[in-house]
Parts: structure tokens; C-alpha cells; sequence
């Protein structure tokens, strides 16, 4: 990916941290949390650089195959799985830990599918069934959660990420809108 000169954006290094990160947690045996957090931290920083045209580029489309190829090798098979195990955990526990850090996870998954590596192809069936549970997770504690409006949704979030809206739209506030403010990045952990 090049360097855009008009915006001064990195993006073949912010593009090496998210492969350095991935392949970091393919490599090393320990930390299988804070490794595959970092790696989908980088990737989100990736994301939030890049337009979808960027991504789609040969530059991105090649960035796009050095992650599946990561993907699936050495520990990212099993530390993908336990990334969708816990965030089928965060979802069922929305409501007594933070609806927003399963939503967090909820979208890097979302994000990683969309914008870069079809899931089908990283993923194993039996995480690729869990979808379904995070979801139905997210939605049943959703009443109980915040955002408490719709402003409180990060501006980077798609709309297609309908988890963010659920606990408005159950109490019947207004959709989405593009014209949210930007709340700044989300950190899953302390968030």
C-alpha cells in the first residue's frame, strides 16, 4: 500500500505493524490474548487509515493474502478460535461486563471478514457457527446495556454493525446516522 503524500499516511508501515503482529502471534507460545488483541488492534489501525478502494488495490489485495496466509498458520488457527470464544463470552456477559468491549470484538471479526480475509477462509466451521450466538447474545442483553444513545457509537463504526444500535433500537430511538461525532478510537480492554 503506498504512502499517501497529500495526507502523509504510512500506510506500508502501519500495513507491516498488522503483519508483524499477526505473525508475532503465530510464532510465540505465550500471551494468546494480548497477541491476537495487538494483531487486531493493528489491523483496526490499518483500517481506519485506508478507504475500501485502498484495500481492494493490488497493494491491498496483496496485504489481503500475507494475512490469510497468517491466518493460518502456526497458533493464529487456535487463537482465532479462542478470540471468538471470548467474544462469545463478552456477549453473553454485556450486561455485567461491558457491552461495548463485546461489541469491540464483535466488529473486529466483522471487520476482518468485510475489509479483509473472508471468514470462511481463516475460521473454522465451529467458530464460524458461533456467529450465530454472539449475536443472539448481543441482542438478549442488549436492553440491559449502553451506548446509552446513539451518539455514544463510535464514528468508525459501519452501520451494518447493528450490535452498536441494538440497546437504542430496543428502547425505539432513532437509527443510525453518518453524522455522529467521532469518539475516538475503542480499546476493548479498559472500554
Amino acid at each position: 500500500m503506498p504512502v499517501g503524500a497529500d495526507t502523509g499516511r504510512d500506510l506500508p508501515g502501519l500495513a507491516r505493524r498488522a503483519v508483524d503482529a499477526f505473525a508475532e502471534s503465530s510464532a510465540r507460545g505465550r500471551d494468546r490474548d494480548v497477541l491476537m488483541d495487538t494483531a487486531f488492534a493493528r489491523l483496526f489501525d490499518l483500517y481506519q487509515a485506508t478507504s475500501r478502494a485502498e484495500r481492494q488495490s493490488p497493494a491491498g489485495q496483496n496485504f489481503n493474502a500475507t494475512l490469510a496466509d497468517l491466518l493460518v498458520s502456526g497458533n493464529n488457527p487456535d487463537r482465532l478460535s479462542l478470540y471468538v470464544v471470548r467474544s462469545q463470552t463478552a456477549a453473553e456477559n454485556g450486561r455485567h461486563e461491558g457491552y461495548r468491549p463485546a461489541c469491540w470484538r464483535r466488529s473486529m471479526l466483522q471487520l476482518l471478514g468485510d475489509e479483509f480475509v473472508p471468514l470462511q477462509t481463516v475460521l473454522r466451521p465451529v467458530d464460524l457457527d458461533a456467529f450465530p450466538r454472539i449475536d443472539d447474545a448481543l441482542e438478549a442483553v442488549a436492553a440491559d446495556a449502553s451506548p446509552a444513545t446513539v451518539e455514544a457509537v463510535p464514528a468508525w463504526v459501519p452501520d451494518t454493525h447493528w450490535w452498536w444500535w441494538e440497546p437504542a433500537r430496543q428502547r425505539g430511538e432513532e437509527a443510525p446516522s453518518h453524522t455522529r461525532a467521532d469518539s475516538g478510537t475503542l480499546d476493548a480492554v479498559t472500554d
